[in-house]
């Protein structure tokens, strides 16, 4: 039987993103939590910087209240090795000299993209989140926004990666980007309530 290894590979990636979805969904509103007691952490840590012990004990305090716990920036850690297993096994079979229906213009999954195709479609994926902040329907989420310099850096970053690495890892790569980019996109339109909540 004849495999599509193009296509194993963006369902491998797929199926690996969405058993990490949990997490994902998890670590993000942690972080929001974390930056809305931000300002009132502030104010304990100046309120009571001469008494380490007692600022201590309030910053714990707020965070209880709050429902923050420390443990959401651990799970970025989580998803490390996990992440890094499946890309090696992406690499493993990237390594089969085949070519793949995804692809039909690269003769084997092992060669660069030459015509930089999926090369600047994975480019542009990657940098669709930092357009979020930008967009009409997000506005009043008061998303971050990538300072111009941070985002040239980001953009010569992955260029340099992505135009070398083989077509393999580079369906990877574009199934991991757009993934991410959706699901940041539909979430954000939950919270700013464009869609109906799952509770309706």
């Amino acid at each position: 039987m004849n495999v599509d290894y193009g296509i194993a590979i963006a369902g491998v990636t797929l199926c690996v993103r969405l058993l990490l979805l949990p997490l994902g969904i998890r670590q993000r509103k942690q972080m929001k939590k974390q930056e809305a007691v931000n300002a009132q952490a502030e104010l304990i840590r100046k309120k009571y910087s001469s008494d380490q012990e007692r600022m201590n004990r309030e910053l714990q305090k707020l965070y209880q209240q709050e429902g923050v716990s420390l443990s959401g920036c651990l799970i970025p850690f989580l998803q490390l090795p996990v992440m890094a297993g499946v890309y090696h096994a992406i690499r493993l079979l990237a390594a089969a000299d085949a070519a793949t229906i995804l692809l039909p213009w690269i003769s084997s999954l092992l060669e660069r993209d030459r015509l930089m195709i999926l090369p600047l479609a994975t480019i542009l994926i990657q940098m669709l989140p930092q357009l979020y902040p930008y967009m009409k329907w997000f506005r009043a989420l008061k998303l971050n926004k990538t300072s111009p310099g941070m985002a040239v850096m980001l953009l010569a970053v992955n260029a340099a990666f992505v135009f070398t690495i083989p077509s393999g890892v580079g369906i990877y790569y574009f199934v991991s980007g757009l993934f991410t980019a959706v699901e940041q996109f539909v979430e954000n339109l939950l919270e700013a309530g464009k869609l109906p909540q799952a509770a309706n």
